[in-house]
């Protein structure tokens, strides 16, 4: 019989580590109005400019009925708009809203003193061989 320790997957611990993240979101985040999983859509919203809302819900590891809830519920508080693609009219882009702006620019410590708790004690380059050994990872794997 092929036994398989669960712990010699990185798939579970980037699962974990993912859990604690959204935990440790979560409890900063209380009393601001903003969930983590509207933390994360305002990241990559504000930080990449635009995005469609389909990648939109590969990020935040949703479905995409999930992710259609959660942006019309982003539009109805003002967030965003929804545009379509210059380059393809069947393809809606998500466009962060002023008022969106405004609410990252008052969360946006959040990230980052999370961050922070979370590499402590952690040197800089071993974060960064983390990040190219996920990268390496998620291209084996056809990601």
């Amino acid at each position: 019989m092929i036994r398989l320790d669960p712990y010699e997957s990185l798939g579970l611990y980037c699962t974990l580590t993912r859990k604690a993240f959204l935990a440790g979101l979560e409890k900063k985040l209380k009393g601001t109005g903003v969930s983590p999983t509207q933390f994360i859509a305002l990241v990559q919203l504000v930080g990449l400019g635009s995005i469609t809302q389909s990648k939109l819900a590969v990020i935040l590891l949703v479905k995409p009925p999930t992710a259609v809830q959660l942006v019309n519920r982003m539009e109805r508080n003002g967030w965003v708009t929804r545009q379509t693609d210059s380059k393809d009219g069947r393809v809606k882009r998500l466009v962060p809203t002023k008022k969106a702006i405004e609410i990252f620019g008052k969360v946006s410590h959040v990230g980052r003193e999370l961050m922070d708790e979370a590499y402590w004690g952690i040197h800089p380059s071993e974060i960064e061989t983390v990040k190219r050994v996920l990268d390496r990872v998620r291209k084996n794997l056809g990601a």
